[in-house]
Parts: structure tokens; sequence; C-alpha cells
């Protein structure tokens, strides 16, 4: 456990707060300044050597001032961060973005998405609840055509999926009705994820409803009862990012892009494995265990609709304002929660 002096404490607290303020290396005469006690830049330059043999500060070069590392991140949010909230313009604008909004899920998490990146300025993802962790309700069949139906599947916090099915052949209205209700009665109750895992057993000895509709439902059951998570992910916020001085080398620039233009699934994965609850999550460069986000940070929260779970969050370099990050995650977490599960 890393122990820090008084001189250290105060020394290496401000050093992080203007880091994260300038994104320019931290002094020793600076800091003199900064600090109103009798401290010289010599002694100053002491406590920083100390930090670094500590691991929590490093000199980019040798005649630049210090840098926390990802070590000394994770002490300051540990130790030292203090919940920053919101100001009142930043709820009013957020609120105000919802209260006009569609009800439409995607739509509400989309913009939540966006509106993480507007206050944020890094990027603001948001990862649709998790399909098939939700209890089945009833499932709907309905003729769009001579041999197409739209199936429904409703469950217990209110979310639906829809998806259409092209038959071999037309199914009278009766018998979908009787397919319908058969699927209702036996599946009630079950998880998704249940359902797909089960559904032979569970159809095995149905004696009513269209027999050939039932076996393509339980041949169908990873595509009917799953999602694609890739798809589900709203990420918002490359044009903020390409503004912070991190990105002004071109390198990091393409490292960025390629993680939102080709490696969502990274990101989906990333987020997943943050929020194990319902607390926030600060994961810090290379704590990732995804090579190519050593060089970010992730501050997540879960949010709730009924009785699933979804995840949102922001991305950017590990130089954040992780306590104003933490505030912001909070505050859209809970809104999010609030407006779909009154939906």
């Amino acid at each position: 456990m890393i122990e820090l002096t008084d001189r250290e404490s105060l020394v290496f607290e401000l050093l992080v707060k203007n880091f994260i303020i300038t994104a320019n290396p931290v002094g020793s005469r600076f800091l003199s300044k900064k600090i109103r006690t009798q401290l010289s830049s010599a002694t100053i330059r002491n406590v920083l050597n100390d930090l670094e043999e500590k691991g929590l500060v490093s000199q980019p070069h040798t005649s630049a001032g210090r840098v926390p590392t990802d070590k000394g991140y994770r002490f300051f949010v540990d130790r030292f961060m203090r919940r920053k909230p919101l100001s009142d313009s930043e709820k009013k604008v957020i609120e105000g973005t919802f209260s006009c909004f569609s009800r439409d899920q995607d739509l509400i998490l989309a913009r939540a998405s966006q509106v993480l990146s507007e206050i944020s300025k890094q990027l603001g993802i948001v990862l649709s609840p998790r399909f098939e962790k939700g209890i089945f309700k009833r499932i709907e069949l309905i003729h769009l055509a001579e041999r197409r139906i739209l199936v429904i599947i409703s469950i217990a916090s209110g979310m639906v999926r829809t998806i259409t099915i092209e038959l071999k052949s037309e199914i009278p209205e009766e018998k979908l009705e009787s397919t319908a209700r058969v699927l209702n009665e036996r599946l009630a109750g079950l998880t998704l994820a249940e359902i797909r895992d089960t559904i032979g057993k569970r159809m095995d000895s149905a004696s009513e409803g269209d027999i050939g509709l039932i076996n393509l439902f339980v041949a169908s059951a990873d595509e009917l009862f799953s999602i694609n998570e890739e798809v589900s992910l709203h990420l918002d916020g490359a044009q903020h990012m390409i503004n912070l001085p991190e990105f002004s080398d071109i390198d990091r620039m393409k490292q960025m892009f390629n993680i939102i233009e080709n490696k969502r699934q990274v990101i989906v994965h990333l987020l997943n494995a943050s929020n194990k609850n319902d607390s926030i999550s600060i994961t810090i460069g290379n704590e990732n265990s995804e090579k190519m986000l050593r060089d970010f940070s992730l501050v997540s929260t879960s949010y709730r609709v009924g009785d699933i779970t979804g995840v949102l969050g922001i991305i950017g370099p590990t130089r954040m304002h992780y306590a104003k990050m933490v505030a912001l995650v909070d505050y859209i977490s809970a809104s999010v929660s609030r407006i779909l599960s009154a939906s």
C-alpha cells in the first residue's frame, strides 16, 4: 500500500489537478508558486523524485516537469477524488434533452450517448439492455402477407423485439393464434436465454398450434431470442476527441478511429466486463484488458429498465476530469433509468 506524507500528498494532488486542466507537464517552479508555504523549488524537486520512485508520476523528458502515471491516476481517484456535482446548467441541458424526446428506446439511448459526449467532450457510449436477460411476457404472431409473419416478443421490463419470418406456406389465422397461445403457455416466466437453451424440450410434446411453425421457432431460437450486441452499441463524440491535445499525434488519432470504426466489439466486451453491479466503475489505462485501450480510461455504470440492465459511460484519454465524469455518468444513468421505466 502506498503511503504519502502530508507534503507529498499536497504536491501530488496539485500536480494531478493541474495536469488534467492544462495537459502540460508540471514543474517544481510552478508548484512552488502555487503552494503558499515555505517550500522551495529544490524541496519540491525532491518530493517529485520521491513520487516518481513510488510510481505515481513520470518525467516525459529530462528537462520537463512530471505527469501522472496510470498508477498515479488510480491512486488519485481512490484517495483524493471528491464527487463534483453537475452544474445547474448541465442538468438543465440533460433534462431538456430527454423531456422533449420520443419514447422510442433506441432513440433515447442514442441521444444519451450524444449528451454524454457533448458535456464530457469524450466518447459517449451506451449499450442497450441485455435483451436475453429479460423475463418473457408474451409473443404475438401477425400476418403481413401470405407467407410472411411479424413476430413480436415482449418482456416484462417493457422492451419489445420484432422480427419478420418467411414461411414455406401460408398458415391460417386460427393456427397462428393457437401457436402463439401454446408458446405463451410454455415459455411464460422464463428468461429469453433460458428459452433459447431449452425451447426444444419445452415444445417437444405440443399438441396444438402449427407444428411446422413451432419447429421453425425451435430451429431459429438463437436468432429470435438473442440480440446482436454490436448493433446495440450507441457511440458518439469523435468530433470532440480530435480536439484534445492527446490526439494531436496522428498515430494516436488513428488508434482512436480504429477502435471506433472497427473494434466496436472490443468496447462492448469492455462495458460488459466493467459493470458487475450498479456502482460506478473506473478503469484506467493499463488496467484495461484490451491492449488497444491502454491509453484510455473508461467511466461507466449500469442503468435499469425493469428487470434488466444496460451500461453507459464515457471513454477518453487517461487525462480526464474523473470527478466530473463520475457525476455525469451517474446522473444520466438515473435519467435514462427513469425515462425508460416510465415509457
